[in-house]
Protein backbone atom coordinates (compact mmCIF):
# COMPACT_ATOMS: atom_id res chain seq x y z
CA UNK A 1 0.00 0.00 0.00
CA UNK A 2 1.05 3.61 -0.55
CA UNK A 3 1.17 6.47 1.90
CA UNK A 4 2.40 10.05 2.06
CA UNK A 5 5.34 10.17 4.48
CA UNK A 6 7.03 13.04 6.30
CA UNK A 7 10.56 12.89 7.73
CA UNK A 8 10.37 16.13 9.71
CA UNK A 9 12.55 19.25 9.71
CA UNK A 10 10.47 20.69 6.89
CA UNK A 11 11.42 17.96 4.40
CA UNK A 12 8.82 17.56 1.63
CA UNK A 13 6.18 14.88 1.76
CA UNK A 14 7.05 11.78 -0.29
CA UNK A 15 4.82 8.95 -1.49
CA UNK A 16 6.20 5.53 -0.57
CA UNK A 17 5.15 1.92 -0.37
CA UNK A 18 4.75 0.71 3.19
CA UNK A 19 3.85 -2.61 4.77
CA UNK A 20 1.02 -2.15 7.23
CA UNK A 21 1.03 -4.29 10.39
CA UNK A 22 -2.06 -6.43 11.02
CA UNK A 23 -4.56 -5.01 13.52
CA UNK A 24 -3.71 -5.73 17.15
CA UNK A 25 -5.91 -5.73 20.23
CA UNK A 26 -8.68 -3.14 19.88
CA UNK A 27 -7.56 -2.12 16.38
CA UNK A 28 -9.14 -2.19 12.94
CA UNK A 29 -7.73 -1.89 9.43
CA UNK A 30 -9.45 0.73 7.29
CA UNK A 31 -9.49 1.28 3.54
CA UNK A 32 -9.28 5.06 3.41
CA UNK A 33 -11.39 6.65 0.71
CA UNK A 34 -10.74 10.35 1.33
CA UNK A 35 -8.76 12.54 3.69
CA UNK A 36 -9.10 16.22 4.52
CA UNK A 37 -6.02 18.46 4.37
CA UNK A 38 -5.36 20.87 7.26
CA UNK A 39 -2.50 23.32 7.70
CA UNK A 40 -2.19 22.23 11.36
CA UNK A 41 -0.24 19.18 10.19
CA UNK A 42 2.52 21.46 8.92
CA UNK A 43 3.28 22.44 12.52
CA UNK A 44 4.36 18.84 13.07
CA UNK A 45 5.92 18.29 9.66
CA UNK A 46 8.25 21.22 10.34
CA UNK A 47 9.45 19.78 13.65
CA UNK A 48 12.35 17.31 13.63
CA UNK A 49 11.49 13.69 14.23
CA UNK A 50 13.58 10.59 14.73
CA UNK A 51 15.83 9.87 11.75
CA UNK A 52 14.72 6.25 11.74
CA UNK A 53 10.97 7.02 11.81
CA UNK A 54 8.50 8.25 9.21
CA UNK A 55 5.10 9.80 9.83
CA UNK A 56 1.88 9.79 7.82
CA UNK A 57 0.25 13.24 7.97
CA UNK A 58 -3.47 13.82 8.13
CA UNK A 59 -6.00 13.63 10.94
CA UNK A 60 -9.44 13.58 9.30
CA UNK A 61 -10.73 10.96 6.89
CA UNK A 62 -13.52 8.68 5.81
CA UNK A 63 -13.06 5.00 5.11
CA UNK A 64 -14.43 1.50 5.43
CA UNK A 65 -13.39 -1.13 7.96
CA UNK A 66 -11.92 -4.16 6.17
CA UNK A 67 -10.41 -6.11 9.09
CA UNK A 68 -11.15 -6.25 12.80
CA UNK A 69 -8.63 -7.21 15.45
CA UNK A 70 -9.33 -8.99 18.75
CA UNK A 71 -11.16 -7.06 21.46
CA UNK A 72 -12.88 -4.62 19.10
CA UNK A 73 -16.30 -3.74 20.48
CA UNK A 74 -17.96 -1.01 18.40
CA UNK A 75 -16.98 -1.88 14.84
CA UNK A 76 -17.50 -4.64 12.30
CA UNK A 77 -16.19 -5.24 8.81
CA UNK A 78 -18.04 -3.03 6.34
CA UNK A 79 -18.72 -0.14 8.72
CA UNK A 80 -18.09 3.36 7.41
CA UNK A 81 -16.02 5.40 9.81
CA UNK A 82 -14.78 8.97 10.16
CA UNK A 83 -11.31 9.40 11.67
CA UNK A 84 -10.96 12.61 13.66
CA UNK A 85 -8.26 14.79 15.13
CA UNK A 86 -9.40 13.82 18.61
CA UNK A 87 -10.08 10.67 20.61
CA UNK A 88 -12.69 9.25 22.96
CA UNK A 89 -11.73 6.12 24.86
CA UNK A 90 -14.83 6.28 27.07
CA UNK A 91 -12.90 4.96 30.06
CA UNK A 92 -10.57 7.69 31.38
CA UNK A 93 -11.52 10.39 33.88
CA UNK A 94 -12.25 13.17 31.32
CA UNK A 95 -14.35 10.84 29.16
CA UNK A 96 -16.37 9.74 32.16
CA UNK A 97 -16.80 13.29 33.46
CA UNK A 98 -18.21 15.05 30.42
CA UNK A 99 -15.03 16.28 28.71
CA UNK A 100 -14.01 13.59 26.19
CA UNK A 101 -12.12 16.15 24.10
CA UNK A 102 -9.50 15.90 26.85
CA UNK A 103 -9.34 12.10 26.61
CA UNK A 104 -6.12 10.92 28.22
CA UNK A 105 -5.32 8.75 25.21
CA UNK A 106 -5.17 11.83 22.98
CA UNK A 107 -2.25 13.44 24.76
CA UNK A 108 -0.40 10.13 25.04
CA UNK A 109 -0.77 9.25 21.35
CA UNK A 110 -0.08 12.76 20.05
CA UNK A 111 3.27 12.68 21.85
CA UNK A 112 4.07 9.03 21.11
CA UNK A 113 1.96 7.81 18.18
CA UNK A 114 1.87 4.04 17.81
CA UNK A 115 3.82 2.37 15.02
CA UNK A 116 1.63 1.05 12.23
CA UNK A 117 4.12 -0.49 9.80
CA UNK A 118 7.45 -0.09 7.97
CA UNK A 119 8.80 1.28 4.73
CA UNK A 120 10.63 -0.93 2.23
CA UNK A 121 13.88 0.43 3.69
CA UNK A 122 12.86 -0.67 7.18
CA UNK A 123 11.91 2.71 8.66
CA UNK A 124 9.18 2.57 11.31
CA UNK A 125 5.97 4.34 10.23
CA UNK A 126 3.51 6.03 12.59
CA UNK A 127 0.48 8.26 12.05
CA UNK A 128 0.42 11.86 13.29
CA UNK A 129 -1.54 12.02 16.52
CA UNK A 130 -2.51 8.37 16.31
CA UNK A 131 -4.29 9.10 13.02
CA UNK A 132 -2.26 9.43 9.82
CA UNK A 133 -4.84 9.62 7.07
CA UNK A 134 -2.78 10.37 3.94
CA UNK A 135 -2.66 6.68 3.08
CA UNK A 136 -4.55 4.11 1.07
CA UNK A 137 -5.00 1.92 4.13
CA UNK A 138 -4.38 2.51 7.83
CA UNK A 139 -5.00 0.78 11.12
CA UNK A 140 -6.64 2.59 14.03
CA UNK A 141 -7.50 2.07 17.63
CA UNK A 142 -11.23 2.22 18.32
CA UNK A 143 -11.05 5.51 20.20
CA UNK A 144 -9.73 7.35 17.10
CA UNK A 145 -12.87 7.26 14.97
CA UNK A 146 -16.66 7.34 14.88
CA UNK A 147 -18.91 4.93 13.04
CA UNK A 148 -21.23 6.90 10.76
CA UNK A 149 -24.47 6.00 9.03
CA UNK A 150 -24.78 8.41 6.14
CA UNK A 151 -25.43 8.60 2.41
CA UNK A 152 -22.86 11.38 2.02
CA UNK A 153 -19.86 10.77 -0.21
CA UNK A 154 -16.49 10.00 1.37
CA UNK A 155 -15.09 13.37 0.21
CA UNK A 156 -17.88 15.11 2.13
CA UNK A 157 -17.51 13.00 5.26
CA UNK A 158 -13.72 13.30 5.27
CA UNK A 159 -13.83 16.95 6.35
CA UNK A 160 -16.03 16.31 9.39
CA UNK A 161 -13.21 14.97 11.57
CA UNK A 162 -11.31 18.28 11.44
CA UNK A 163 -13.02 21.58 10.59
CA UNK A 164 -16.50 20.09 10.83
CA UNK A 165 -16.41 18.79 14.38
CA UNK A 166 -14.03 21.52 15.57
CA UNK A 167 -15.91 24.49 14.11
CA UNK A 168 -19.47 23.32 14.66
CA UNK A 169 -18.65 21.99 18.12
CA UNK A 170 -17.03 25.25 19.19
CA UNK A 171 -20.36 26.98 18.57
CA UNK A 172 -22.93 24.37 19.55
CA UNK A 173 -21.15 22.46 22.30
CA UNK A 174 -18.56 24.83 23.82
CA UNK A 175 -20.05 28.25 23.07
CA UNK A 176 -23.61 27.03 23.68
CA UNK A 177 -24.92 29.70 21.31
CA UNK A 178 -28.59 30.62 21.62
CA UNK A 179 -31.01 32.02 19.02
CA UNK A 180 -30.67 35.77 18.67
CA UNK A 181 -27.24 35.99 20.29
CA UNK A 182 -24.57 38.09 18.61
CA UNK A 183 -21.50 36.20 17.41
CA UNK A 184 -18.10 37.35 16.18
CA UNK A 185 -15.72 34.94 14.46
CA UNK A 186 -12.07 36.02 14.30
CA UNK A 187 -10.42 34.12 11.45
CA UNK A 188 -12.28 32.83 8.40
CA UNK A 189 -10.38 29.78 7.27
CA UNK A 190 -12.14 26.43 7.15
CA UNK A 191 -12.57 26.39 10.94
CA UNK A 192 -14.06 29.87 11.19
CA UNK A 193 -16.35 29.29 8.20
CA UNK A 194 -17.78 26.18 9.86
CA UNK A 195 -18.38 28.35 12.96
CA UNK A 196 -20.31 30.88 10.90
CA UNK A 197 -22.46 28.13 9.41
CA UNK A 198 -23.12 26.65 12.85
CA UNK A 199 -24.06 30.02 14.31
CA UNK A 200 -26.46 30.69 11.46
CA UNK A 201 -28.00 27.22 11.81
CA UNK A 202 -28.58 27.91 15.52
CA UNK A 203 -30.46 31.12 14.76
CA UNK A 204 -27.77 33.46 16.06
CA UNK A 205 -27.39 37.01 14.79
CA UNK A 206 -25.80 39.28 13.98
CA UNK A 207 -22.81 37.16 12.93
CA UNK A 208 -19.68 39.23 12.31
CA UNK A 209 -16.69 37.73 10.50
CA UNK A 210 -13.18 39.17 10.91
CA UNK A 211 -10.33 38.32 8.55
CA UNK A 212 -7.52 40.26 6.84
CA UNK A 213 -8.07 38.57 3.45
CA UNK A 214 -10.85 40.08 1.27
CA UNK A 215 -11.58 36.73 -0.38
CA UNK A 216 -12.10 35.10 3.00
CA UNK A 217 -14.44 37.91 4.02
CA UNK A 218 -16.45 37.40 0.83
CA UNK A 219 -16.66 33.69 1.57
CA UNK A 220 -17.86 34.42 5.11
CA UNK A 221 -20.77 36.43 3.74
CA UNK A 222 -21.56 33.57 1.36
CA UNK A 223 -21.94 31.04 4.20
CA UNK A 224 -24.00 33.20 6.54
CA UNK A 225 -22.14 36.13 8.10
CA UNK A 226 -24.15 39.32 8.54
CA UNK A 227 -21.01 41.44 8.11
CA UNK A 228 -17.39 40.72 7.24
CA UNK A 229 -14.61 43.15 8.08
CA UNK A 230 -10.83 43.50 8.27
CA UNK A 231 -9.33 43.24 11.78
CA UNK A 232 -8.73 47.00 12.02
CA UNK A 233 -12.44 47.66 11.39
CA UNK A 234 -13.80 44.98 13.73
CA UNK A 235 -14.28 47.16 16.81
CA UNK A 236 -16.41 49.74 15.03
CA UNK A 237 -18.55 47.12 13.29
CA UNK A 238 -19.13 45.04 16.41
CA UNK A 239 -20.07 48.15 18.40
CA UNK A 240 -22.49 49.25 15.69
CA UNK A 241 -24.23 45.88 15.48
CA UNK A 242 -24.37 45.16 19.23
CA UNK A 243 -25.38 48.56 20.62
CA UNK A 244 -21.76 48.96 21.77
CA UNK A 245 -22.01 45.98 24.15
CA UNK A 246 -19.72 43.61 22.28
CA UNK A 247 -20.57 40.11 21.07
CA UNK A 248 -22.35 37.57 23.25
CA UNK A 249 -20.07 34.89 21.82
CA UNK A 250 -16.60 35.60 20.40
CA UNK A 251 -14.78 32.75 18.67
CA UNK A 252 -11.09 32.68 17.76
CA UNK A 253 -10.04 30.62 14.74
CA UNK A 254 -6.90 32.33 13.47
CA UNK A 255 -3.97 30.06 14.23
CA UNK A 256 -2.00 33.28 14.68
CA UNK A 257 -0.63 35.27 17.64
CA UNK A 258 -3.08 37.91 18.82
CA UNK A 259 -6.22 36.09 17.73
CA UNK A 260 -7.41 35.25 21.23
CA UNK A 261 -6.74 38.79 22.42
CA UNK A 262 -8.83 40.27 19.62
CA UNK A 263 -11.72 37.88 20.23
CA UNK A 264 -11.59 38.85 23.91
CA UNK A 265 -11.74 42.57 23.16
CA UNK A 266 -14.75 42.08 20.87
CA UNK A 267 -16.80 40.20 23.48
CA UNK A 268 -19.21 41.86 25.86
CA UNK A 269 -18.98 41.97 29.66
CA UNK A 270 -20.41 38.65 30.79
CA UNK A 271 -19.94 37.15 27.33
CA UNK A 272 -18.16 33.98 26.26
CA UNK A 273 -14.82 33.74 24.47
CA UNK A 274 -13.89 30.45 22.78
CA UNK A 275 -10.31 29.81 21.65
CA UNK A 276 -9.72 27.01 19.18
CA UNK A 277 -6.43 27.32 17.29
CA UNK A 278 -2.97 25.92 17.63
CA UNK A 279 -0.41 28.72 17.44
CA UNK A 280 3.25 28.23 16.54
CA UNK A 281 5.63 27.71 18.21
CA UNK A 282 3.58 25.06 19.96
CA UNK A 283 5.61 24.98 23.16
CA UNK A 284 6.08 28.71 23.76
CA UNK A 285 3.19 30.69 22.20
CA UNK A 286 1.46 32.87 24.79
CA UNK A 287 -1.66 34.98 25.19
CA UNK A 288 -1.86 38.15 27.30
CA UNK A 289 -5.21 39.40 28.62
CA UNK A 290 -5.94 42.41 30.87
CA UNK A 291 -6.13 41.07 34.42
CA UNK A 292 -8.79 43.44 35.78
CA UNK A 293 -11.04 42.96 32.77
CA UNK A 294 -10.80 39.20 33.17
CA UNK A 295 -11.54 39.28 36.89
CA UNK A 296 -14.17 42.06 37.09
CA UNK A 297 -16.23 41.93 33.94
CA UNK A 298 -17.47 38.37 33.95
CA UNK A 299 -16.25 37.01 30.66
CA UNK A 300 -16.13 33.22 30.38
CA UNK A 301 -13.02 32.02 28.53
CA UNK A 302 -13.11 28.49 27.13
CA UNK A 303 -10.73 26.35 25.16
CA UNK A 304 -12.21 24.13 22.48
CA UNK A 305 -10.19 21.09 21.39
CA UNK A 306 -11.97 19.51 18.41
CA UNK A 307 -15.28 21.05 19.38
CA UNK A 308 -15.25 19.89 22.98
CA UNK A 309 -17.93 17.26 22.51
CA UNK A 310 -18.47 13.55 22.02
CA UNK A 311 -16.83 12.01 18.96
CA UNK A 312 -19.31 9.21 18.32
CA UNK A 313 -22.33 11.47 18.86
CA UNK A 314 -21.18 14.65 17.14
CA UNK A 315 -19.81 13.27 13.85
CA UNK A 316 -23.19 11.63 13.23
CA UNK A 317 -25.04 14.77 14.32
CA UNK A 318 -23.10 16.93 11.85
CA UNK A 319 -23.58 14.40 9.02
CA UNK A 320 -27.31 14.41 9.72
CA UNK A 321 -27.40 18.23 9.67
CA UNK A 322 -25.70 18.22 6.27
CA UNK A 323 -28.18 15.72 4.87
CA UNK A 324 -31.04 17.89 6.17
CA UNK A 325 -29.54 20.98 4.51
CA UNK A 326 -28.88 22.75 7.82
CA UNK A 327 -25.13 22.82 7.10
CA UNK A 328 -23.46 22.99 3.69
CA UNK A 329 -20.38 20.81 3.27
CA UNK A 330 -19.93 21.20 -0.49
CA UNK A 331 -19.25 24.93 -0.25
CA UNK A 332 -16.35 24.16 2.10
CA UNK A 333 -14.50 21.85 -0.30
CA UNK A 334 -12.27 23.86 -2.63
CA UNK A 335 -10.36 21.17 -4.49
CA UNK A 336 -9.93 17.39 -4.63
CA UNK A 337 -6.41 15.98 -5.00
CA UNK A 338 -4.98 12.53 -5.70
CA UNK A 339 -2.61 10.91 -3.21
CA UNK A 340 0.30 11.67 -5.55
CA UNK A 341 -0.45 15.38 -5.05
CA UNK A 342 -0.49 15.24 -1.25
CA UNK A 343 2.51 17.55 -1.03
CA UNK A 344 0.85 20.13 -3.27
CA UNK A 345 -2.35 19.84 -1.25
CA UNK A 346 -0.45 20.52 1.96
CA UNK A 347 1.29 23.55 0.45
CA UNK A 348 -2.02 24.96 -0.75
CA UNK A 349 -3.44 24.65 2.77
CA UNK A 350 -0.42 26.31 4.37
CA UNK A 351 -0.44 29.16 1.85
CA UNK A 352 -4.20 29.61 2.28
CA UNK A 353 -4.89 29.10 -1.40
CA UNK A 354 -8.05 27.14 -0.61
CA UNK A 355 -10.63 26.67 2.12
CA UNK A 356 -10.46 22.88 2.41
CA UNK A 357 -8.59 20.45 0.23
CA UNK A 358 -9.43 16.76 0.15
CA UNK A 359 -7.26 13.86 -1.00
CA UNK A 360 -9.42 11.23 -2.71
CA UNK A 361 -7.62 7.87 -2.55
CA UNK A 362 -10.07 6.41 -5.03
CA UNK A 363 -8.56 8.50 -7.83
CA UNK A 364 -5.37 6.51 -7.96
CA UNK A 365 -5.46 3.52 -5.58
CA UNK A 366 -3.00 0.96 -6.94
CA UNK A 367 -4.61 -2.09 -8.48
CA UNK A 368 -8.17 -0.83 -8.22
Amino acid sequence: MRAALARGEGAPIEIEEITLDPPGWGEVTVRIEASAVCRTDQLFIDNPVSSDRRFVPGHSACGTVIEVGPGVMKTKVGDRIVVAGTMECGKCYPCLHGSPSQCERLWVEVATPPAVGRTAAGHVVAGFGGAGTFAEYMKYREHCYAVVDSSLDAVQLAVLGCGGISGVGAVWEVGRVQPGESVVVVGCGHLGLWMIQAAKAAGAGPIIAVDPLPERRDFALKVGASAAVAPEDARTTVDTLTAERGADLALEATGEPGGIEQAFTLSRNGGTVVATSMVAPLDTATTTLPANTVSLFGRVIKGSQSGGGFLDRDIQRIADAIELGTLDVDVMISRVFSLEDAGAAMRAAVERDLITGVIDMRLSRAGE
